[in-house]
C-alpha cells in the first residue's frame, strides 16, 4: 500500500492598485449600424476563451504557443474528475503509468521524465493558482472546484522554470468572486467506484471573501487478492482547498490559500522478467 499525502499553505499580500488595463481598438461606424449590430446577437459566433499562460489576462488568439484550453462547462460535460481524464482530452499529452501513484509520470509530445526518485524534477510543470507544484506525482489528486485547464505546448521555462523543458499544465480555480452559491455532486459506478464533492464560496462582506471545496473518492479495486480476500488494484483519496480573501485596509490585500490532499493506492506485486 502507499500513501501520499501533500500539505501546502500559501499566504500573498499584493496592493489593489494594481490594474490590467485592456485597450480594444475598433472600426468607426455609423451609429444606426451599431445599433444593430447590438440588438442582434450573431449565434454562430464563437465566445473569446481568456487565459493566463503568460500570468496576464490575455484573449487565447493573442498568446504566441501552442495551448489547450478544457474550460468549466467541458470540464462537467467530461466529468473530469483528475488528471488523467485531462490527459484524454488533451492531444500531445500522455501519461507513463507505474505501479503506484508515485511513479507515474507526465509526457508531452513525447518528452518527459521517469523515474521513482521523489527528488527528480519532471519535464512537465503543474502549476495551480500560481503555485507549482513541486513533485509530480502530487499532481495525480482529485482535481476540485477547478474552473479551467490550460495545457501549454513546448518549452515554458522562461515563465515556469527549469521543470517545464516539455511544457506546462496550468490550473485555475474557481475564483472569489459573486454571491454565496453551494454546490454539490456524486458520482457512483457499478464496480463499486464512488466520488463526492461539495463546494461553497462569495463574497459574505465588502472586506471578506471565501471559497472552501473538498472532495473524497473510493475505487475498492478490480482484483482480489487469493490470500486474504481483500481487494486490489484500488485508490481512495482526500482533498480539501480554501481560499480566504480580507481587505484590512485600502490597497490591502491578504489572500490565504490552505490545500490538503491525502492518497492511497493498494497494487499487487509487478511481475518482472528475469
Amino acid at each position: 500500500m502507499n500513501k501520499n499525502r501533500i500539505e501546502g499553505v500559501n499566504l500573498a499580500v499584493k496592493p489593489l492598485a494594481a490594474v490590467v488595463a485592456l485597450a480594444v481598438a475598433q472600426w468607426a461606424l455609423p451609429a444606426h449600424a451599431q445599433g444593430a449590430a447590438e440588438t442582434q446577437a450573431n449565434p454562430n459566433q464563437l465566445q473569446s476563451v481568456v487565459v493566463t499562460a503568460n500570468k496576464r489576462v490575455e484573449k487565447l488568439e493573442s498568446v504566441p504557443m501552442a495551448i489547450s484550453v478544457i474550460s468549466e462547462e467541458e470540464l462537467q460535460r467530461n466529468n473530469v474528475r483528475e488528471i488523467e481524464d485531462v490527459i484524454a482530452l488533451t492531444p500531445s499529452l500522455t501519461q507513463a503509468s507505474g505501479t503506484t501513484a508515485a511513479n507515474n509520470a507526465l509526457f508531452m509530445r513525447g518528452i518527459g521524465t521517469v523515474s521513482v526518485g521523489i527528488g527528480v524534477e519532471s519535464d512537465v510543470a503543474v502549476i495551480m493558482d500560481d503555485i507549482p507544484i513541486a513533485v509530480q506525482f502530487q499532481a495525480f489528486r482529485d482535481l476540485a472546484d477547478v474552473a479551467r485547464v490550460e495545457v501549454l505546448k513546448g518549452p515554458q521555462s522562461t515563465l515556469f522554470g527549469k521543470s517545464a523543458v516539455a511544457g506546462a499544465i496550468n490550473i485555475v480555480t474557481k475564483p472569489i468572486s459573486g454571491p454565496v452559491t453551494y454546490r454539490g455532486s456524486a458520482y457512483y459506478t457499478n464496480d463499486h467506484e464512488w466520488r463526492l464533492a461539495a463546494s461553497m464560496g462569495g463574497r459574505f462582506t465588502d472586506t471578506f471573501a471565501m471559497r472552501i471545496a473538498a472532495n473524497k473518492s473510493d475505487m475498492p479495486g478490480n482484483f482480489t487478492n487469493l490470500t486474504d480476500g481483500k481487494k486490489v488494484n484500488g485508490s481512495s483519496g482526500k482533498t480539501f482547498m480554501a481560499k480566504f480573501s480580507w481587505t484590512p485596509i485600502k490597497n490591502l490585500d491578504i489572500d490565504l490559500m490552505p490545500q490538503y490532499n491525502e492518497q492511497e493506492n493498494t497494487r499487487g506485486v509487478t511481475a518482472v522478467n528475469g
